[in-house]
């Protein structure tokens, strides 16, 4: 989840606590202690929604990342295959001689692959440097490595604006409010002490996020509800499980989603133990374990 959602929810919590107080005396004419309610239930909706957002995400960014890594070891095999080939003809090897397939991001190692496909073009594009790949074979992998970065990129994106116009709410009401009421008075004390201008991590580890029902389905499914409130202060939140006599421990995780999921590729007869957990920067907890018997 982006790191900012939980700062701004904490932040307008403390405004809306604070406008409430102060109602008496000053009320923010660009919005009202019902308006600022109203904001704060809209936003708890758009973190619980991106708690669902983020599963997606990592899924996502692990294709992108693990397609991205093997497009970048391939691209770079075949250059110093090409290198190797054109090393007696300089004006092909000119063509190639800048190529370093170096780039450590990952955009930069799409833009790698791309390079080595123009020179390649240029080479020969009937040649193939490595068994069963070709110029046919490579484009659309660099081309699919590409879309599924560019879909996490997007994804990111949403997040990082996901609560833009309610923080900049809470930094113009800050300045507002500051300066109708200066330090020193009760007011002002009171808005300077109690409002935060910077995220306190939590100091505790997040409470338990339980399994409310694990049920098998056909196919080698599992579908999975949770208990609605659990996983409070979270910054992470997965799904362990494990295969009973098969698997030492809880040697799998997915990112879960607190509005439900489905696990697949389960055999019949397998017995599979499942429990959520939950962590933060003050430490983790882990829920209670579902067993399920695969149908």
């Amino acid at each position: 989840m982006a790191e900012n959602i939980p700062f701004t929810l904490q932040r307008s919590q403390a405004t809306h606590s604070v406008q409430v107080s102060i109602a008496e005396t000053w009320v923010w004419e660009e919005k009202t202690v019902v308006q600022w309610n109203a904001a704060i239930v809209a936003l708890v909706a758009k973190m619980e929604a991106a708690q669902d957002a983020e599963a997606d995400y990592l899924a996502k960014r692990g294709e992108a990342y693990a397609a991205i890594t093997a497009l970048h070891a391939l691209a770079g095999r075949c250059l110093r295959m090409a290198k190797n080939r054109y090393r007696t003809d300089p004006a092909k090897l000119e063509v190639i001689a800048n190529l370093r397939n170096d780039k450590a991001s990952h955009a930069g190692q799409i833009q790698d692959a791309l390079e080595w496909e123009s020179a390649w073009e240029k080479l020969d594009d009937e040649w193939s440097p490595l068994p069963g790949v070709t110029l046919e074979t490579f484009k659309p992998q660099r081309l699919a490595a590409g879309t599924l970065l560019e879909a996490v990129t997007t994804k990111k994106t949403a997040w990082d604006t996901e609560d833009e116009q309610l923080n900049a709410d809470c930094v113009a009401w800050y300045e507002a409010a500051t300066t109708v009421f200066p330090a020193g008075t009760t007011e002002g004390d009171l808005i300077r002490s109690d409002i935060p201008t910077t995220y306190t991590p939590p100091s505790n580890p997040p409470t338990a996020l339980e399994i409310a029902t694990a049920t098998a389905q056909a196919g080698g499914k599992i579908a999975l509800t949770y208990v609605p409130g659990g996983g409070h202060d979270a910054t992470s939140r997965r799904l362990e499980w494990q295969v009973v006599g098969t698997d030492p421990g809880f040697d799998h995780d997915t990112a879960l989603k607190p509005t439900g999921q489905t696990l697949t590729g389960f055999a019949p007869g397998q017995t599979v133990n499942l429990r959520p957990r939950v962590g933060n920067p003050a430490g983790h907890t882990e829920g209670a374990v579902k067993t399920v018997t695969i149908v």
